[in-house]
């Protein structure tokens, strides 16, 4: 007996045998079990060094414990109301954390690869793919609007619409409106050289679209030199995203040779009294304004751009087109405050810092709009999120 423990302590100091040590909490992804009525179970699974602490918040902000001390590498959630979003936050013993989110009644197709492979078939097909990368439909533009039609996902994009309980109501991203559909007669072809084999109808046309299947190199205010047509997945990680809800991207390519690392941070709580005149209440709390400005990079105005050219007023290191040099242009991630009092709005602002701060998103949507009102000098109604000038009065109160 002595000789084996003699062994297995010289095998634990050459490492022959070791206990996992992780870096920091890892989440491994989340299965739905839908229930038979109107609520459904998640299991979480995730690595990380006991014990742990399991936190839930339906918006990203405000955290409830669920289990505190546990030893086991996953939790199941009971009871969630289907078509609410819930985020859920692991942290262990080394004080690090890492949070995933969940969309009851279905399973995420977008992560928990590992848990379950066959989410992988959602997109992918082994030998007879329609499209590059294995995809089952011929483009990504085709692909992600087979399900975020509202027939698959409770998202709609071509509506701008978020299924709740028992309705659908506006999101804040907007409508893209309709694509031109494979097989069937064209409606609006307002994509180039794209196609969705969505057949859900559009109930209301956008005045106003992120324009899919343009160059990105032809983007207002931008400096790109990318030639290539602007896809879902140029802003979205297929492949899923925990940081936030979206499944954001956290690198863009912004010209050939220049990449920036985002840490945009937002989550959506569903709201279904809708008092935040949308279906969801966004929550922006941080980077919202480089994730639009890597290819909008005129945009990127710090306080008192208003009475002063942006040559002097660009935020450091996002380089500025020679179009824009000495414009005057509307300050963003600056905090919404006249004559030392902070103001409150319905639109949406960044509250990561604790101060009401204006960013892009702010003002626009980012998908399309179905405001009124075009600016006199783009003929656009720039994917406002009110008619005419209704953003600006919100604010400046004339």
């Amino acid at each position: 007996m002595k000789i084996l423990l003699k062994l297995l302590a010289a095998a634990v100091i050459l490492g022959l045998f070791s206990v996992p040590v992780y870096a920091g909490v890892k989440i491994d992804g989340v299965i739905i079990d839908p229930g038979e009525g109107a609520t459904s179970a998640a299991t979480v699974y995730y690595q990380g060094s006991p014990p742990f602490s399991v936190y839930r918040s339906l918006d990203g902000t405000q955290w409830t414990t669920c289990a505190a001390g546990s030893s086991e590498n996953y939790y199941t959630d009971n009871d969630l109301d289907n078509y609410y979003n819930y985020y859920f936050k692991i942290s262990d013993s080394t004080g690090s954390y890492a949070i995933t989110a969940a969309y009851p009644p279905n399973n995420n197709v977008h992560g928990s690869f590992r848990l379950n492979s066959s989410l992988c078939a959602a997109c992918h097909v082994t030998h007879s793919a329609s499209g590059g990368y294995l995809l089952v439909q011929p483009t990504g533009v085709a692909l992600c609007t087979t399900c975020h039609d509202g027939t698959q996902s409770k998202y709609d994009v071509r509506n701008g619409k978020v299924r709740l309980e028992d309705t659908y109501a506006d999101t804040s991203g907007g409508p893209f409106g309709p694509l031109a559909s494979s097989g069937q007669p064209v409606e609006i072809v307002v994509y180039e050289a794209y196609s969705s084999l969505s057949t859900e109808p559009v109930s209301i046309l956008p005045t106003s679209i992120h324009n899919l299947g343009t160059f990105i190199s032809g983007a207002p205010g931008g400096i790109s030199d990318r030639g290539r047509g602007l896809g879902c997945i140029d802003c979205h990680d297929p492949h899923g995203n925990t940081s936030n809800f979206r499944n954001l991207k956290t690198v863009i390519e912004v010209t050939y040779d220049v990449s920036v690392n985002i840490d945009f941070q937002a989550y959506a709580r569903t709201d279904p009294d809708l008092t935040g005149g949308y279906g969801e209440d966004i929550y922006y709390n941080s980077g919202s304004i480089y994730f639009c400005s890597a290819c909008h990079s005129d945009y990127a105005q710090a306080a008192g751009s208003g009475a002063i050219g942006a040559t002097t007023t660009q935020i450091p290191g996002l380089a500025i087109s020679a179009q824009s040099t000495n414009k005057f242009m509307h300050a963003v991630n600056t905090p919404l405050i006249f004559r030392g009092e902070y103001y409150s709005s319905s639109l949406p602002l960044e509250t990561g810092t604790g101060v009401n701060v204006v960013v892009c998103l702010t003002c626009h949507q980012a998908h399309g709009t179905f405001k009124t009102g075009e600016n006199k000098i783009t003929g656009s109604t720039a994917l406002l999120r009110m008619d005419r000038q209704g953003v600006c009065e919100e604010c400046h109160k004339k």
